[in-house]
């Protein structure tokens, strides 16, 4: 449960985007979203963000809102006729493809279900980035950073497998590496 001060746009916008993980809305919640510029309520915990920053701050929440561990810490993937449970450690990276959401691992991949968005969401502290608008990166497995024309980067796995950070990822990928 969580209470909302900022403007009625960016109300909406957390609203609909809590109400997908399921955390509450409640006026005299113990923890408080506070949009930059807004008054500060006494003796709450409060996080403030920027309004542009709105879904970082719905990751962080989800990142914690999740009891079932068992969930956040494995998936389940379809690999020929068998079923697998995979460590989060194990994965170099998803994929979003016309088969539907693919897990590789080093030796394998496997389908899943879910989004990648939801993976990008639990999985953002385990070290997962997204770099495009189809692939999500496990950045324990990257072995080179090579930088590529046009503010892109090629990120050449484990593996030796080669994925193209998109421009629109770059920056992002640059300031959670501290590049």
């Amino acid at each position: 449960m969580v209470q909302l001060l900022c403007s009625a746009k960016v109300c909406e916008k957390l609203k609909q985007e809590l109400s997908k993980h399921r955390i509450e809305i409640q006026p005299d919640s113990d923890w408080v979203l506070v949009e930059r510029g807004y008054d500060l309520p006494d003796g709450r915990l409060c996080i403030v963000f920027e309004a542009i920053d709105y879904m970082d701050v719905v990751k962080l929440l989800v990142s914690g809102a999740y009891e079932d561990i068992h969930l956040r810490d494995t998936l389940t993937g379809l690999s020929g006729n068998k079923f697998a449970v995979i460590e989060p450690r194990d994965v170099l990276f998803l994929e979003a493809g016309s088969d539907g959401l693919m897990a590789y691992a080093k030796s394998n991949r496997y389908s899943i279900k879910e989004t990648l968005q939801y993976y990008e969401n639990i999985w953002a502290a385990k070290g997962f980035v997204r770099i495009n608008k189809s692939q999500l990166v496990n950045l324990l497995h990257v072995k080179e950073i090579i930088p590529w024309f046009n503010s892109r980067y090629v990120l050449r796995m484990d593996n030796n497998t080669e994925l193209e950070v998109s421009k629109m990822f770059s920056k992002k990928l640059r300031n959670t590496l501290k590049m």
